[in-house]
């Protein structure tokens, strides 16, 4: 290659030292630019994420707050229409005790989230517990009987948190009116909702290190539970209303169901961002807040390291300024000695090369090929273009060099250089990655005769990019096992383990649900309840084992012959229930003798003994016999209870005493 050719190149590329300085810094103020914007995308993400995880949050504890008191609210109602009005007139305690306190009884064991029904007469004397041992005592003063006994158009009332006076812990009790036929008072029915309970529900809840959880009064704006508690010097008794959260409730009282905002606690100082959610038909909203230095924490990591990324990249871009001042006096250096630019071609650890356009053979390669291939530089000159590179590599040389001879010659002046990758063949057989970076060098007519190339060696790079893609391939593995894990879970939590039938925590939400529905749209709705036949006496006889095989059995029989919409859960020990959507008594009924028939057909084939047994099963349907859950299960229950005392392995429906 001659020096003058050269230093023609060198003059022409080379720009004023003002012009690169305005380059670079423009370089640098645009990645600044697009790491702000990126900045705060992430911000506004993670600002995002923590809405999404607070609201996810209230929502469900919503769902589940209201759905109990739901619950709670019909059992009351169903005991203020069905004890006695005689009941509430005193001299009449000792003679309806075992009958009223049995009914409070019976609709108590469906509720686990209360201490228990009372009822109460017009003067505050509380006559009748769910509970055992319990002392009479005076409610006259208490929110909730005041106002039931002030106000006749109050269907409900929720009192305010207090300390219960009969048990010392913390309770919300829930109130309706008994009236008689004319509308005069006689007294309230109450269930004291257990708030140790939801207490527990916020304490698990996962909102980071300083995240809040909290239930508040929409009517006083009173805050009825917090997570964590408040110390001792912001602790509120039941009836402080000096903490208050104006601009929620305003919101909450404009309409709005649902929202978010952000806030300094007055408690702790800490800026959060807050989710809240209102009941529907209750007096509460729930506050779910996620403090600022837990969900930006990875932001904050982030815009350090973006810091330091902008100052290495503004400390490199002024090497670069120094490089490129260094590289145009070496350039004008090279172009003056054809001997100097030998000595810097012969050094260079990159293979500098020219290749002649029309014969496709080497006329120049720096000694560095020695390292890179393991041949030398005049074994190198003599190889052809098949000889030098693998044949993929020489095919897409050739074709390169075609493409771009057509653009130059249609002035694409774009195509004078280029980048691309080549496989290049070593002494011992094997070959190595390049990247060559390809200039097009033209003759006075301005007519391309040669190219010049710079090969270097990115075997340490392919395998850097070969070692990443590993790593994202199994980091995607990982991912995909703990979202099937995650369903897992989600599913194990409604199963029984041992049948694979739902379980009793699923039966109490399915069954609220198709009960308002068939509520709302009029449909039939059975519920069989079924327990084995002296179970007992298996356990006792072939041991637990086989009394296992025996409920799996069971549970398979069931499984086998529903429908897709029923539901077969595992009511607990040896009893199951099915709840038959949009299916009357009568088909019920038979349905309920196919399975009785079909189990007493059964062998349990257990260690070489054969085992049989029977079921008994009560049937009750909606709204014949009941019009709510509690209801319904009580009296498949009690049509149970009747078909084993009648001699068992029989189907009975429930009936009234």
């Amino acid at each position: 290659m001659s020096a003058q050719i050269l230093r023609h190149r060198s003059l022409s590329h080379r720009l004023p030292e003002g012009r690169l300085y305005a380059i670079f810094i423009a370089i640098l103020a645009g990645v600044v630019l697009l790491l702000a914007l990126a900045l705060g995308e992430v911000y506004r993400q993670a600002e995002r994420r923590a809405e999404v995880d607070a609201s996810n949050l209230t929502a469900i504890i919503a769902e589940h707050l209201s759905g109990t008191l739901s619950r709670v609210h019909a059992g009351l109602e169903h005991l203020a229409s069905t004890l006695p009005p005689e009941a509430f007139v005193a001299g009449n305690d000792e003679r309806l005790r075992s009958t009223v306190e049995r009914q409070l009884v019976l609709q108590a064991a469906h509720f686990p989230e209360i201490l228990g029904y009372r009822a109460i007469d017009a003067l505050g004397q509380v006559r009748y517990y769910s509970e055992r041992g319990r002392p009479w005592f005076q409610v006259g003063d208490r929110d909730y009987f005041l106002a039931l006994r002030d106000d006749p158009s109050l269907p409900l009332y929720i009192g305010q948190a207090v300390v219960g006076r009969s048990n010392g812990q913390l309770v919300l009790t829930v109130a309706v009116p008994v009236r008689d036929a004319k509308g005069d008072f006689r007294g309230i029915v109450t269930a004291p909702l257990n708030l140790d309970r939801l207490q527990a529900m916020f304490a698990v809840a996962r909102l980071g290190e300083d995240g809040v959880l909290a239930l508040w009064r929409t009517d006083t704006d009173h805050l009825v539970l917090r997570q964590p508690p408040l110390s001792r010097e912001f602790k509120l008794s039941p009836s402080d209303g000096s903490v208050r959260r104006r601009p929620v409730l305003q919101r909450i009282q404009a309409g709005e169901q649902s929202g978010y905002f952000s806030d300094r606690s007055p408690f702790d100082g800490i800026e959060r961002r807050y989710a809240f959610r209102r009941l529907d038909d209750y007096p509460f909203y729930i506050v779910a807040g996620i403090a600022a230095e837990d969900y930006l924490a990875n932001w904050r990591m982030l815009v350090a390291a973006v810091g330091l990324f902008v100052l290495l990249l503004a400390l490199a871009l002024l090497r670069l300024l120094r490089l490129e001042r260094e590289e145009v006096t070496a350039k004008t250096r090279l172009t003056e000695s054809e001997a100097r630019y030998r000595l810097l071609t012969d050094n260079s650890h990159d293979v500098i090369w020219t290749l002649d356009i029309a014969s496709r053979r080497l006329t120049y390669v720096s000694p560095s090929v020695s390292a890179l291939r393991g041949y030398t530089p005049e074994e190198a000159l003599a190889q052809t273009l098949e000889q030098w590179l693998t044949a993929a590599s020489a095919s897409h040389l050739n074709g390169m060099i075609e493409r771009h001879l057509k653009r130059i010659a249609a002035g694409d002046n774009t195509a004078r250089v280029v980048t691309c990758e080549l496989e290049q063949l070593c002494r011992d057989g094997s070959a190595v990655p390049t990247e060559v970076v390809v200039s097009n060098l033209f003759d006075a007519e301005g007519v391309p005769r040669q190219m010049l190339g710079i090969s270097r060696d990115i075997r340490e790079r392919k395998e850097a990019e070969q070692a990443l893609q590993e790593r994202n391939r199994q980091l995607q593995w990982r991912l995909d096992e703990i979202t099937r894990l995650q369903a897992a879970l989600r599913e194990q939590a409604v199963r029984d383990s041992l049948t694979g039938l739902y379980n009793r925590r699923y039966l109490d939400g399915i069954l609220e649900r198709e009960v308002s529905r068939a509520r709302r749209e009029g449909s039939p709705l059975s519920l069989v309840m079924l327990d084995i036949d002296h179970f007992k006496p298996v356990n006792d006889t072939y041991g637990h084992p086989a009394g296992d095989e025996v409920l799996r059995l069971l549970a398979a029989t069931l499984q086998a012959d529903i429908r897709t919409e029923d539901t077969a859960c595992r009511y607990g020990g040896e009893e199951f229930l099915i709840l038959l959507p949009n299916m009357p008594l009568a088909a019920a009924v038979e349905r309920a003798e196919g399975w009785r028939r079909a189990v007493a057909a059964l062998t349990v084939d257990y260690g070489g003994l054969a085992i049989h047994f029977t079921i008994s099963l009560g049937v009750a349907a909606y709204p014949e016999h009941g019009q709510t859950p509690g209801d319904l299960i009580r009296c498949a229950d009690q049509a149970l209870y009747r078909a084993k005392a009648a001699g068992r392995n029989r189907t009975l429906v429930y009936a009234a005493d």
